[in-house]
C-alpha cells in the first residue's frame, strides 16, 4: 500500500518509507517476529566499507593502551567479556562516525527506538585465540523489570570476521525480545555451547561485511572460541530519546560533528534538550524530539 504523511503515525510513516527503498521489510518484520535480523554484506554497506571498519579497528587496536579500559585491568573471572574492548568509536575515525548514520543502520534503529533516537554506547570487540563464553544476557541495562516491550534499545553489530560457533559467535534466543525481562539463574545454559543448547538458543551464522541488527530485549551471549583466528564485530547501539547514553561525546571538536552532518549530530547530543540549567530547556530541541516520537508494535 502506499505510505502517505499521516499524522497518527508521526514520522513513522518516513522511516518506512526508507525500509521499503532499501529493501529492508523482510528486516523489520524479523526483527519484530523473532528480535534480530541479519542484513547481508550485499545490502549493508557499500563494497569495501567494512574492510576500511576493521583497518580503522586494528590501526585502534595498535596505538591504545590495553589498561586504558577499566575491565581489562581486572581478572579475567571478573570480566563481562573476553579479549579487547574499544569504546567510543564515533570520536576515533571517521569510519565509526558514517556506520552510525549508514542509511540501512540508522533506518532499522529508527524503527525499533524512534527517530529522534541517539548513540547510546559504540564498541568494537576482538578475540585472538581461544576464549570462553560470555553469559546469556541482554542488552536493556538499567531498566527495572518489566522491560517495556517496545524498542527501547538497538544492536547495530558489524560482523568484520566470520562468525560461526567455531569462532565464538553469538548464541541467541530467538523470541527472547518479548519475554520481556532478563534472563534469571534458571534460564542460564549450565554450559554454554554444550550438548543441551539446541533446546534453548541457536548460533548466529553470518559472513564478514554484514550487519547484525537486534531488539535491546534479546537473549543472547557467546559460544566458546575454539579457533586461533581474529574475530571482530562492531556494536553501535542506539536507544530513545529519554535513555540516558552510556558515553559521552562532549569533547567531540564542533569541525568533526558537522563534517558527518546533522544527522550523526544529532545521535551524539548535539541537539539535545537535556541538561539544561536554570534557563530552562530549549524549546525548539524539545518540540523536534516530540515531533520525531516513533513507536512502532511491540
Amino acid at each position: 500500500m502506499e505510505i502517505g504523511d499521516w499524522r497518527a503515525t508521526a514520522e513513522l510513516g518516513e522511516v518506512y518509507r526508507a525500509a521499503r527503498e532499501l529493501g529492508l521489510e523482510t528486516n523489520i518484520a524479523e526483527l519484530e517476529a523473532f528480535g534480530f535480523t541479519i542484513v547481508e554484506p550485499e545490502k549493508a554497506a557499500p563494497a569495501g566499507f567494512t574492510d576500511r571498519m576493521l583497518e580503522a579497528v586494528l590501526a585502534l587496536e595498535a596505538r591504545e593502551a590495553p589498561e586504558v579500559v577499566d575491565m581489562m585491568n581486572r581478572p579475567q573471572a571478573e570480566r563481562p567479556v573476553y579479549g579487547r574492548s574499544l569504546f567510543r568509536l564515533p570520536a576515533k575515525d571517521a569510519v565509526f562516525a558514517e556506520a552510525c548514520i549508514s542509511p540501512v543502520a540508522l533506518t532499522l534503529a529508527k524503527y525499533m527506538t524512534g527517530a529522534s533516537n541517539h548513540i547510546y554506547n559504540s564498541a568494537a570487540l576482538l578475540k585472538r585465540g581461544r576464549a570462553g563464553v560470555t553469559r546469556m544476557h541482554c542488552d536493556s541495562v538499567g531498566f527495572p523489570p518489566p522491560l517495556p516491550p517496545y524498542g527501547a534499545t538497538c544492536n547495530a553489530s558489524w560482523i568484520l570476521t566470520d562468525y560461526t560457533r567455531e569462532t565464538g559467535t553469538f548464541f541467541l534466543v530467538p523470541g527472547s525480545h518479548r519475554y520481556c525481562r532478563q534472563p534469571g539463574p534458571m534460564d542460564l545454559p549450565e554450559v554454554m555451547g554444550g550438548p543441551n543448547d539446541d533446546e534453548i538458543g541457536i548460533p548466529l551464522v553470518a559472513r564478514p561485511g554484514s550487519l547484525f541488527v537486534f531488539s535491546g530485549n534479546l537473549w543472547h551471549g557467546t559460544y566458546p572460541k575454539e579457533d586461533e583466528a581474529l574475530r571482530v564485530h562492531c556494536a553501535i547501539m542506539y536507544a530513545r530519546n529519554y535513555v540516558f547514553p552510556g558515553e559521552s561525546f562532549a569533547d567531540i571538536p564542533d569541525a568533526w560533528v558537522e563534517q558527518h552532518g546533522p544527522e550523526f549530530a544529532r545521535l551524539v547530543g548535539r541537539n539535545a534538550w537535556q541538561g539544561y540549567g536554570d534557563e530552562g530547556p530549549n524549546v525548539m530541541n524539545l518540540a523536534k524530539v516530540q515531533r520525531a516520537t516513533v513507536t512502532p508494535s511491540a
